[in-house]
């Protein structure tokens, strides 16, 4: 029988959590003092600059509901179900999957047991056609999923990530403020929103 993985009426949501955080930027410090039109010279907001790539590369990646550079996630449930939703686009491999067995006991699942569809946004983890999820023990995050999400490297970051990026760091810049007379600035851009809506990862 083949399985209708889009048929449910629920998909339950894990708990999400950073393994391993990205080396790398989508947005180098001398791309983001280019746009914001500062001499390579003038160092002073260096520290500063940096920490807002970090914070407009986080507002990207909350808008997006996937992540900008590779990075390791797990994602936790209480117990096996049909399909699992991953609530990251752009997952680009399945680490391992890890569960409690009956008497308590860390085990590892087969690849064989599941599949994954890591073209949705979000990436979804189904028992495979012929596969048998094992029972597990009755405790909070009896499941494990350990995955990669994100670019390897910048330069496979697409283009329109890279400027919604860079305008929000030019917006934070000019605008230290949480509110400018007449404006908000703790919200994405509308800008910014059309950049970054077609790469956005959507629930069922």
């Amino acid at each position: 029988m083949i399985r209708n993985l889009y048929d449910y009426n629920y998909l339950p949501y894990g708990k999400l959590s950073l393994v391993t955080a990205p080396t790398s930027t989508a947005v180098s410090l001398s791309e983001a003092k280019t746009h914001l039109r500062i001499d390579s010279d003038f160092t002073a907001d260096d520290t500063y600059i940096s920490t807002l790539i970090d914070v407009a590369t986080n507002m990207v990646e909350e808008f997006t509901r996937t992540r900008v550079m590779a990075q390791t996630v797990l994602i936790s449930f209480d117990q096996f179900y049909d399909v699992m939703n991953l609530q990251l686009g752009g997952v680009t491999s399945i680490t391992h999957v890890k569960y409690f067995d009956t008497n308590n006991v860390e085990q590892t699942l087969s690849a064989t047991e599941y599949a994954v569809d890591l073209k949705n946004k979000p990436a979804l983890l189904y028992e495979a056609e012929d596969g048998n999820y094992p029972d597990t023990y009755e405790k909070p995050n009896a499941v494990k999923i350990t995955f990669v999400v994100g670019e390897a490297s910048a330069d496979d970051v697409v283009a329109a990530i890279k400027h919604a990026i860079l305008i929000i760091v030019g917006r934070y810049y000019e605008n230290r403020q949480d509110v400018i007379v007449g404006s908000q600035v703790n919200t994405v851009p509308l800008m910014v929103e059309r950049l970054l809506t077609p790469y956005r990862a959507y629930d069922f």
